[in-house]
């Protein structure tokens, strides 16, 4: 047999080897807090690294990546920045190139973050909590005769623009095979009934759905499943500060939301998360293009 041949069957048969034998990794944004730590946990039980990201809590985020660190024995990474913006996403995918591009196999991408203006952000690009809740049709979108949807376009930027990037540049860093999953929230997809209230953030996450469902078509052929998860009330920090607004505790709101609208009560983080690993799990990767409710029953109420 030719030798050269041989000599190239080799290097071909230990470059598949060495593909095969990375480990597993996957970007979680918002990934060191609530839902998003849920996430990540997950994912470290199974044998990923993680790439982290997170906006300003600093804090939070090394206590997040010390714990997972030491408790699963997996690599963990932690990246800065408010995701909304293009060149913060363009900054995430050259750190990931940098630490794990070489190393490891890109297979899971959750798209967890998220800010409500003026409640889990402070000032979100100058944006300040509106006086009163602004909602189609009932005339608060108009000041001094002139349309101001800048809040909507947050939000969309927030939700649909991040989802979509993060999904383009993540598509052909995923090579074969992987899972694309965008978190999402009751009422802003036809499932369910429109939350009222939820008009700005829910224009956002609509455009994530339908993106999805576009995604999980092309990407089929790749092997990559693509799906969108709705969380039920589920107990998160984010919850603390909007009860401070209503002068009680955010566990307590969660509560009375769950008894009024869950058949089966309130939700954890790691119930959630749990939820999301079987989407990315072998036993999962059939299940691709839905929104899919892991709510204990919520979407049977609302």
């Amino acid at each position: 047999m030719n030798t050269t041949f041989l000599i190239n069957l080799f290097i071909l048969f230990k470059a598949v080897s060495t593909f095969a034998l990375r480990r597993k990794v996957a970007i979680v944004t918002g990934g060191t807090r609530g839902i998003g730590k849920g996430i990540s946990e997950s994912l470290a039980k199974r044998e990923y690294d993680l790439l982290l990201s997170y906006n300003s809590d600093y804090e939070s985020a090394i206590d997040t990546c010390k714990f997972l660190e030491k408790k699963y024995n997996c690599r963990v990474e932690l990246f800065s920045g408010d995701i909304s913006l293009k060149s913060t996403r363009k900054k995430m995918f050259k750190f990931y190139d940098l630490k794990f591009k070489n190393t490891h196999n890109l297979g899971v991408v959750v798209h967890n973050a998220g800010q409500y203006v003026g409640i889990t952000s402070g000032n979100s690009e100058g944006l300040k909590k509106p006086l009163n809740t602004l909602a189609f049709g009932d005339g608060s979108l108009i000041h001094n005769d002139e349309l101001d949807i800048s809040i909507m376009k947050f939000y969309q930027k927030m939700y649909g623009d991040a989802y979509i990037d993060i999904c383009e540049r993540s598509i052909p860093r995923m090579k074969k095979g992987g899972s694309l999953i965008g978190i999402s929230s009751p009422g802003c997809t036809t499932q369910f009934n429109p939350s009222p209230g939820y008009d700005m953030p829910g224009s956002g996450k609509c455009i994530m759905e339908y993106a999805m469902r576009l995604f999980a078509l092309r990407c089929a052929p790749l092997d990559i499943n693509c799906n969108i998860v709705i969380p039920g009330f589920t107990k998160t920090e984010a919850w603390d500060r909007i009860g401070d607004l209503y002068e009680t505790t955010g566990d307590s709101m969660v509560e009375k939301m769950a008894e009024k609208y869950s058949p089966n009560g309130s939700m954890t983080t790691e119930e959630v998360g749990e939820g999301i690993y079987l989407l990315c799990s072998p036993e999962g990767r059939h299940i691709t293009g839905i929104s899919l409710p892991i709510d204990k029953g919520v979407h049977l109420k609302l």
